[in-house]
């Protein structure tokens, strides 16, 4: 195996671990915060900037910024997984907006992968 197919596959063992992790705190009815702290732990592990600052692009930027970077389809379904999971913490707590838009970039960046997949 290269370093390269190592390096990724490392990334998706760590993004597993912090996305077990927000989910576990999620389904224990831990405070929002943390699950979504797990979650931005996990997309923090694949984009270039500050998750937190990651979040809150359009869908349009998001994917902007994930196509100069290059990364692995892999790694980018295990972001849509995070936003998806942090949409549904967002949805527990009534934050629909939030929600909402959390499942539009989820939806962008799947449609970035597989075009079939958009809309």
């Amino acid at each position: 195996m290269d370093y390269q197919s190592d390096y990724i596959l490392r990334v998706i063992e760590q993004m597993g671990a912090a996305m077990r992790l927000a989910t576990r705190l999620f389904a224990e009815g831990a405070p929002a915060e943390e699950s979504i702290d797990a979650t931005n732990q996990a997309i923090g592990l694949v984009v270039d900037v500050p998750a937190a600052l990651f979040v809150r692009m359009s869908p349009q930027t998001m994917v902007s910024l994930l196509e100069m970077s290059g990364s692995d389809n892999r790694l980018l379904e295990k972001v849509a997984e995070a936003l998806l999971l942090q949409a549904d913490v967002f949805e527990a707590e009534g934050s629909f907006i939030e929600s909402g838009v959390r499942r539009e970039q989820a939806a962008a960046v799947l449609g970035f992968i597989d075009p079939a997949h958009a809309n």
